[in-house]
């Protein structure tokens, strides 16, 4: 049995595309002795953009962009590609490789040309779940680690492909194991294209985490996801809308009237039928919903603990203690169920959301016709 370690450059991904310009590939044996080491040119049809973005610096490539472009296109090296990878005989490995899967991918796509099946070994990822990381470290840094003294300067495929079987030899020293007897202890690095789509054990892996930490909120929280408020989700869309437009009426004779009230993101993130209801109640007694913890006059604490009966941490409630504890602002500090009882609201009532009861919006309301 033989390894294969691929890399890809491409010289753009528009639209997340990635347009292949180099297919840089390293065979060797069972003990890692190169057998053959190739950079296949390709003609991207497709103009060059290597800048790099924020954070990222851009790329250099190994060849001048007319060697590129007076290369064959992509289509004349699929079969050749394709037989590669599909090679029962090989264990296909690439460093982060699920991009380069996904620029074959597309590539075949743009052709016109099957999209084929082949199994394919994250190196990334097996470095990663080894040394129990939770960042994934690049390629240099990681080859580093195992004697190779070259930068990534210049970006040319086979030399990274190299990288990767360097990594990967270093893995298989470092813990005494072969690369199949790695796979099998770090099964997220299995990855696949089958049926025209990828997918990875690492992917299901994270999907089964979040089922499971999502299954353990509800018991936490009593409250079903179908009542929680994520970021951007709809539930938290109408909150803030809603939130932001009630109108407050400031003519209450409540002694709550003209205050401002804030809301611990443990309770409010997993409560939004109960949001509505306490905001659409606050707005009747002249109190005006704020996000932010130093601009309000009250602050509603709420306690999560979690099975080892320990505190969830409130990042909202850490900033109005510091905010009063500065002096900056006077905020006084009550309970969910001490607010709930101060309105005279039922717990049960309120857990349920009946839109034609809630208090108007701002422009619905009589008083400003």
């Amino acid at each position: 049995m033989n390894y294969i370690f691929f890399d890809i450059e491409c010289a753009n991904c528009f639209q997340g595309k990635g347009k292949i310009c180099s297919f840089g590939y390293v065979i060797t044996n069972e003990r890692f002795r190169v057998l053959e080491k190739r950079d296949i040119v390709i003609n991207p049809r497709s103009k060059f953009h290597l800048a790099g973005r924020g954070n990222h610096p851009g790329i250099v490539l190994a060849y001048d962009e007319a060697e590129f472009k007076a290369a064959p296109l992509f289509s004349a090296y699929y079969d050749e590609i394709r037989e590669l990878l599909q090679d029962e005989n090989n264990i296909v490995f690439g460093f982060s490789v699920m991009s380069d899967a996904g620029f074959i991918k597309s590539e075949c796509e743009r052709y016109k040309k099957e999209v084929f099946d082949y199994n394919f070994i994250d190196v990334q990822r097996i470095y990663t779940d080894m040394h129990s990381l939770t960042n994934t470290p690049g390629l240099i840094k990681c080859a580093s680690e195992y004697g190779v003294k070259q930068t990534q300067e210049i970006h040319k495929s086979d030399d990274d492909a190299f990288f990767t079987m360097r990594v990967m030899k270093g893995l298989c020293k470092e813990s005494r194991l072969s690369p199949l007897e790695l796979i099998e202890k770090y099964p997220n690095c299995k990855c696949w294209s089958k049926n025209g789509e990828l997918d990875n054990e690492f992917v299901k892996f994270k999907a089964i985490q979040k089922a499971n930490r999502l299954s353990k909120m509800e018991k936490l929280t009593g409250s079903k996801r179908s009542n929680w408020m994520y970021s951007k989700s709809d539930n938290h869309n109408e909150f803030v809308k809603y939130a932001s437009n009630v109108f407050v009426h400031y003519s209450s004779p409540s002694p709550l009237c003209g205050k401002r009230i804030c809301f611990s993101n443990l309770y409010e993130e997993f409560h939004f039928s109960e949001m509505m209801n306490i905001v659409s109640e606050l707005a009747k007694h002249g109190v005006r919903y704020t996000h932010k913890p130093y601009a309000c006059d009250i602050f509603v604490t709420y306690s999560l603990k979690n099975k080892n009966d320990e505190e969830y941490e409130c990042f909202r409630l850490n900033k109005a203690l510091k905010c009063a504890e500065s002096g900056e602002r006077s905020i006084e500090f009550i309970s969910i169920d001490e607010l709930i009882e101060m309105l005279n609201l039922n717990k049960d009532e309120i857990a349920n959301l009946d839109r034609s009861k809630l208090s108007a919006l701002w422009k619905r309301s009589p008083a400003n016709v």
